[in-house]
């Protein structure tokens, strides 16, 4: 005897877990505040890793320019000064996004979760349902004999 609710709700659960188990399923073993410390460290990285190669290659192509213009002392610290402002303005822009991309992410893996933790509860109680079903068969057949 098939139990179309079952396995509506096994097929729905094996769905989810075979789309999401690498996003969502590990992303439940965190706290909020490891999950984002682990995400804005690679944000972190990832935003210094472009500015890096973004400011190398703007000097590749303009060293010329820019060694010729260093003239003092006054304009390479100038020039430092207005290289970190870029990278300070540009990381805070950058994690500021990041923070709220991550936590409203994370918010959507939880809801997400608790659906199908629900649904997980759900399908316990019909197979406990169905075992309760199936044991009073056999006690009854057993009474018959």
């Amino acid at each position: 005897m098939l139990n179309n609710e079952k396995i509506i709700l096994m097929t729905k659960l094996s769905l989810y877990e075979q789309k999401n188990e690498k996003k969502e399923i590990r992303s439940s073993r965190y706290f909020k505040s490891d999950y984002m410390l682990l995400k804005m460290l690679g944000s972190f990285f990832c935003v210094t890793l472009g500015y890096l190669l973004i400011f190398i290659i703007w000097f590749m192509y303009h060293s010329d320019k820019v060694i010729a213009s260093l003239t003092t002392t006054g304009r390479f610290v100038g020039l430092i000064v207005v290289l970190v402002l870029i990278y300070v303005i540009l990381t805070f822009g950058y994690m500021t996004f990041s923070y709220a991309f991550y936590s409203h992410k994370f918010k959507k893996i939880r809801k997400n979760l608790k659906e199908y933790n629900g649904d997980l509860k759900t399908l316990h109680r019909i197979q406990e349902l169905e075992y309760d079903a199936i044991i009073d068969e056999l006690e009854e057949g057993d009474d018959k004999s």
